[in-house]
């Protein structure tokens, strides 16, 4: 027998501590990637019940919206539906349909949704019963496709419009109990239909990319937080007089998507002469140009285009005015009577919605809703004159929630 050779096995150190780790990051370092915890967002646990024709409807897990069961991007409906007679009951079935209803077209209703899932179903084989409580749930698309139309097109929330003509996006739940009749007849079976019909809202939830700036000071921190637009304005008929001009240079944030319920701040900047002044003094209040802002507006508005069988109409709501302060190192009265130099103005100001705002903006077919800042010399807040060269429009998207920091 062979003596086998034993090897000292190599000698070990004891290896370096681990680091501690700490989910905050050390001077120097950087957050690569972090996947945010999943949590159910904060007001979608309400629940309703809904009661007709033997039949009960339990909708859980959404938002409360004026009483009705709120649902966002791509939300199931979820719950159970409950019979109070079973028998001859031969299918259950649920129905989720999206209409668009546009002025003299109540009967030829467009529609833009039409799921159907069936919750219970009798088989002729063996002739079960139905089940006291069966459960829902239907699941929103989140985009559609219209008649000859190749790309899909996002599917729109809830919408109403009361003037100048009522138009509307409306989305309803249908529950459908199908029961056989006792009627013999020659090879046939008859049945008849019980339906229940409710009303649900579609309101995707649309939050901005990055927050919004708290003020202008934070222009020379951050300079790619803000954007510049200059608007020019003079006569209709071109004089070649540049004495007749006034140039605007306003400043408001970048992001362009901002949310309804936060102050949008800006920076707006005048600069005109004496001449073009004069010519507006009989506009202004007691034919002061030193108070030229009381015909200078700032405000968000909305505008909803409808478009019916070729012609189309549009109405406009002012959501809010902005706030302006005049900057102390702007021109005086005195210098403004006595010079002939250019003469400018500086405002810091801020905007914010002064009505609520339910859902952002969308495109259909038939409908489309946009929102813009609006800046206006002369003209006082009110429908869009693109025409005019007084008036400065600047497409913006008002979003439903708040900025969150996912870092």
């Amino acid at each position: 027998m062979e003596t086998l050779s034993i090897q000292l096995l190599p000698a070990y150190t004891p290896s370096t501590p681990a680091p501690d780790y700490s989910p905050k990051l050390l001077p120097g370092e950087k957050c690569i990637q972090k996947s945010p915890r999943l949590t159910q967002p904060r007001g979608d646990n309400a629940s309703f019940t809904y009661r007709e024709r033997g039949m009960t409807l339990t909708l859980k897990d959404c938002r409360e919206e004026e009483r009705h069961p709120s649902y966002g991007l791509g939300s199931t409906i979820r719950g159970e539906v409950a019979l109070d007679h079973r028998q001859r009951v031969v299918a259950v079935a649920a129905k989720l349909e999206g209409r668009i209803y546009l002025p003299g077209q109540s009967s030829k209703a467009v529609t833009i949704v039409s799921k159907e899932r069936t919750l219970w179903e009798s088989s002729a084989l063996n002739g079960q019963t139905c089940p006291s409580i069966m459960p829902l749930s239907m699941t929103f698309p989140t985009s559609y496709r219209e008649r000859g139309q190749d790309r899909p097109i996002r599917l729109p929330p809830s919408f109403e419009l009361s003037k100048p003509q009522r138009v509307a996006i409306v989305y309803t739940l249908q529950i459908i109990v199908t029961k056989s009749r006792n009627v013999p007849m020659i090879g046939k079976k008859l049945s008849r239909e019980s339906h229940m019909k409710i009303h649900v809202r579609y309101r995707p939830r649309v939050r901005p990319s990055r927050p919004v700036p708290d003020c202008f000071s934070e222009l020379k921190q951050c300079p790619e937080d803000w954007m510049e637009d200059v608007w020019i304005t003079k006569p209709t008929v071109d004089t070649g007089n540049e004495a007749f001009l006034a140039r605007c240079h306003f400043f408001f944030p970048s992001v362009r998507v901002f949310t309804a319920s936060e102050k949008i701040p800006f920076h707006l900047r005048l600069e005109t002469s004496p001449l073009f002044l004069h010519s507006l003094a009989k506009l202004l209040p007691q034919q002061d140009p030193s108070a030229i802002e009381e015909v200078l507006h700032v405000y968000i508005l909305r505008q909803t285009t409808v478009n019916v069988q070729g012609t189309s109409f549009s109405h406009e709501d002012v959501l809010g005015r902005g706030r302006m302060m005049l900057q102390s190192s702007s021109t005086s009265k005195a210098v403004i009577s006595e010079s002939e130099e250019p003469v400018t103005w500086s405002w810091n100001g801020n905007l914010r919605c002064e009505v609520p705002v339910l859902n952002t903006g969308f495109t259909t077919g038939q409908i489309t809703t946009t929102d813009y800042i609006v800046l206006s010399l002369l003209l006082p807040p009110g429908p869009l004159r693109p025409d005019l060269s007084f008036q400065r429009v600047l497409p913006i998207r008002l979003a439903t929630e708040p900025w969150i920091d996912r870092s």
